[in-house]
C-alpha cells in the first residue's frame, strides 16, 4: 500500500452531474484512494466502532489497533464479534485492547441498553459505521423503515447517550456516507416501498440522514470534532456486489475492506482537519454546493429534531 502525500485536495464534485459524480468517485479508485498515514500513536485512545466486526468496520478496528487504541467493537452478531476479536488478539497478542458489545442499532431498546452497559468510559473516538441495504420493506421493533432506523435513528440514540457522557469533550466522531446519497432529496422515517429499487433509495435516503445528523451533531456541541467520511466505493455485500456480474466488477473496480477503511481512519487520526468536513476517499475535502441535498440545514434540523421526538422514551436521564 502506498501512501500519498496527505495535503487533501479541495474540489467542487457536486458541480458535476449526478451520473458523473458517482462515475468519477469509482474511477481509478484503487491508484487514486487515500491512504492514511501510519502516525500519529493513538496510545490511550479508546474508540467505539458500530458494525466493527466485519467489513471496514472491522478493517477499522484494525486500523486504530495498529497506532496503539483500545477498541470497542459493537455489533448485532455477538459470536461473529467475539470471533472478530479474537483474531486481532492473535494478531497483536494477548495484550491487545479489544472487547465486543452487544448493539443492534435497528432496535432502540438495544441502542439505550447497550449505551448503559458500557458504563461511564470516556470514549475519544466514535464511528458510526454500521449500515443496512434492505432488498424489501421491513421495519424496525419499534415501527420505522429498517434502513432509517438502522442507519440513521438508532446512530442518533446512540450520539445522545454519549454526548456529554461518554465522549471526551474533544472526541472525533465519524460518521460514514456514501456519494449515492446525492440520488435523494430527502430522509424520513415513513418512506415506504416494494422493489429493491425502492430499498436502494431507502439506503440513499439514509446516507443524506446520516450527514444531517453530522452537521446538527457538530452545531449543537462544537467542541466536538465531526466528519463526514466516504470511503469509496467497496467490495462489499451490502448493495449485493458479492456474485455474479457485480461480483466479477467489484473484484475489478471497487476497493477491499482495508483501503475502504482509509478514508474512517484518516478522519480519525490526522491533525489540522477541519470540524464539520466531507472527507472523500479520491476527491479530498469537498465542498459541497449550495444546492447539494447535504447542504439543507432546515431539513437536517428537521430531521434532529424528529429523532429526538422518535427516541423520546429511550433517552432516560440524557439531557
Amino acid at each position: 500500500m502506498h501512501a500519498q502525500t496527505m495535503e487533501l485536495a479541495v474540489t467542487d464534485k457536486p458541480s458535476l452531474s449526478w451520473r458523473r459524480r458517482l462515475l468519477d468517485g469509482m474511477w481509478q479508485q484503487e491508484s487514486r484512494s487515500l491512504v492514511c498515514p501510519e502516525t500519529p500513536r493513538l496510545d490511550g485512545k479508546l474508540a467505539l466502532v458500530t458494525g466493527g466486526n466485519s467489513g471496514i468496520g472491522l478493517g477499522t478496528c484494525h486500523g486504530l489497533m495498529q497506532r496503539g487504541a483500545q477498541v470497542v467493537m459493537a455489533s448485532r452478531n455477538t459470536a461473529k464479534a467475539e470471533h472478530a476479536c479474537a483474531g486481532l488478539r492473535q494478531e497483536f497478542g494477548p495484550d491487545a485492547r479489544v472487547s465486543s458489545a452487544r448493539l443492534d442499532l435497528g432496535d432502540l431498546a438495544s441502542v439505550r441498553d447497550a449505551a448503559e452497559a458500557l458504563g461511564e468510559r470516556r470514549f475519544n473516538m466514535l464511528v458510526c459505521n454500521a449500515g443496512v441495504w434492505p432488498r424489501r420493506y421491513s421495519s424496525s421493533p419499534q415501527g420505522h423503515e429498517v434502513a432509517f432506523a438502522t442507519n440513521v435513528l438508532g446512530h442518533f440514540l446512540l450520539l445522545r447517550h454519549f454526548v456529554g457522557r461518554r465522549l471526551a469533550d474533544d472526541a472525533r466522531v465519524v460518521i460514514l456516507t456514501g456519494d449515492i446519497y446525492i440520488l435523494v432529496r430527502d430522509c424520513t422515517s415513513d418512506y415506504r416501498y416494494r422493489t429493491p429499487l425502492g430499498g436502494m433509495l431507502a439506503y440513499c435516503r439514509s446516507k443524506l440522514g446520516g450527514i444531517w445528523l453530522a452537521d446538527q451533531l457538530q452545531r449543537r456541541h462544537p467542541q466536538l470534532h465531526v466528519l463526514v467520511a466516504h470511503p469509496g466505493v467497496v467490495a462489499s455485500e451490502l448493495g449485493g456486489t458479492g456474485s455474479g456480474l457485480m461480483g466479477v466488477l467489484g473484484r475489478r473496480l471497487l476497493l477491499d475492506f482495508d483501503r475502504g477503511a482509509q478514508t474512517s481512519l484518516y478522519c480519525l487520526t490526522q491533525p489540522g482537519l477541519p470540524k464539520g468536513v466531507y472527507v472523500h476517499n479520491t476527491g479530498g475535502l469537498m465542498i459541497l454546493r449550495d444546492d447539494d441535498p447535504a447542504r439543507d440545514t432546515a431539513k437536517a434540523e428537521e430531521l434532529w429534531e424528529r429523532c429526538e421526538a422518535l427516541c423520546a422514551g429511550y433517552l432516560g436521564d440524557v439531557g
